[in-house]
């Protein structure tokens, strides 16, 4: 009988998140919030669903769901898009990261009584945007392809710097050394070649399509190439995510590089026949991805711990202060071309989640004294960073506080629809 009610709450969860992208629409309360929501509801407030739940393949299949968010969100990025945001999603990446983790330090460790050490390695590992949250969340609200890129490839590149910093002051808390050459030289290597082994493996792929296509039942074939190509990745020791992002860039804009190649390498281009993903794959993909992400984000709901009030204090005073030092990293970062709406959608686009959480993980498990403490202040932060995000986009939509945020961000270029009392949102095939 528990089993028929656990597939009749499958069912309805589906139907809900149906309603909440098409709610979305008329009062701007992103999807992502109102699943969270149902996460808490039944996890830490009632009870019915331990966060334990999925054991100890649980990590396993957030894993899994974040590498398929990417990639679907990676696929529909272009060329063109992608060299005017590149600069400006750099520097947005590392003015963000630096003045969160710098900031989050100093002040846990003055304010909150924090050893140094700790203190930074919070700031390490709640320093980047969450793609798993960030992918969804813009694909519903109307912004330049710049914008969207930007945050886009930030979600999915920062996790890069908060995992380096993370494991190097784990390792400085172990050993009592902290080498700041060391990390900077293995960020920069763990992107290298993480794009390299990313960009190679998709154009590798493409000139597998052409054959795959011609077998029956073969959608599924490149998601379990791209698990792979993560996978392999890692055991390098390098970022699977960057190499997913840039699986996707590439195999999404294999006709422009075949058409590169064909000027170029008239010989080579005759030989090789790289193919593009089908209208049928790419429209398995986004079903695929709508789907699992309602899991996600209830999942999200499920980790919190609400028994503690201070530390759910301190993590939303550190989410404050994450979402305070966003608009100089904003202003420092973003081209002066980009809307006003387009920079406060930036400035607010600051949610935290599966990189965070797993890092958190680890200096508990490596048996550190701060362990759990670090864990539950992340994720208090988590949860207040994703809520706020959602929230503050609804209020841009729909109150003057997308005015004020216009006064902080000075020197942007004017709304497209300037004075009208919101901005379109692009229609989803998903929608109900």
């Amino acid at each position: 009988m528990e089993i028929s009610f656990s597939i009749i709450f499958v069912g309805i969860l589906v139907f809900f998140a149906h309603f909440f992208a098409w709610l979305f629409k008329f009062v701007r309360i992103p999807d992502v919030l109102l699943l969270m929501c149902i996460g808490i509801l039944i996890g830490p407030l009632l009870n019915i669903v331990p966060p334990d739940f999925l054991g100890e393949a649980g990590d396993l299949v957030i894993k899994l769901i974040l590498v398929m968010i990417l990639f679907e969100g990676a696929i529909k990025l272009k060329f063109q898009h992608l060299h005017r945001a590149f600069v400006g999603t750099f520097s947005l990446m590392l003015i963000s990261f630096f003045l969160t983790m710098g900031g989050i330090g100093l002040l846990l460790y003055h304010f909150a009584g924090f050893d140094i050490v700790p203190a930074f390695l919070i700031g390490a590992i709640v320093g980047g945007n969450a793609a798993a949250v960030v992918v969804p969340l813009i694909e519903k609200i109307r912004i330049n392809e710049e914008s969207r890129t930007t945050l886009f490839l930030e979600s999915g590149m920062s996790d890069v710097l908060s995992i380096v910093f993370a494991f190097a002051l784990v390792a400085s808390l172990e050993v009592g050394v902290f080498h700041i050459d060391t990390v900077f030289f293995d960020i920069i290597k763990t992107l290298i070649m993480a794009i390299i082994i990313g960009s190679f493996s998709a154009f590798v792929w493409s000139l597998f399509l052409n054959k795959i296509h011609n077998i029956k039942n073969s959608a599924f074939t490149t998601p379990a190439f791209v698990f792979i190509v993560y996978g392999v990745t890692e055991l390098l020791g390098f970022s699977g995510l960057v190499s997913i992002i840039f699986f996707g860039i590439v195999l999404g804009n294999i006709p422009l590089v075949v058409f590169s190649l064909q000027k170029k390498h008239r010989f080579i281009s005759t030989i090789l026949h790289p193919q593009p993903l089908s209208i049928r794959e790419l429209s398995f993909f986004c079903e695929i991805v709508f789907l699992i992400k309602i899991f996600f984000f209830i999942f999200i709901g499920l980790s919190l711990n609400f028994e503690s009030m201070p530390i759910l204090l301190l993590g939303l005073l550190l989410t404050v202060f994450i979402l305070i030092v966003r608009i100089p990293a904003v202003l420092l970062s973003v081209p002066k071309s980009a809307a006003k709406f387009d920079a406060s959608v930036i400035s607010v686009t600051i949610p935290r989640g599966l990189a965070a959480a797993v890092l958190a993980i680890i200096p508990l498990q490596r048996g550190l004294e701060e362990g759990q403490l670090i864990q539950d202040v992340t994720y208090s932060v988590i949860f207040f960073s994703v809520l706020f995000t959602s929230t503050f986009i609804f209020f841009l939509y729909k109150t003057k506080i997308r005015k004020l945020y216009e006064l902080f961000l000075p020197g942007f270029s004017p709304n497209p629809e300037d004075g009208s009392a919101e901005y379109p949102i692009e229609e989803k095939k998903n929608d109900f």
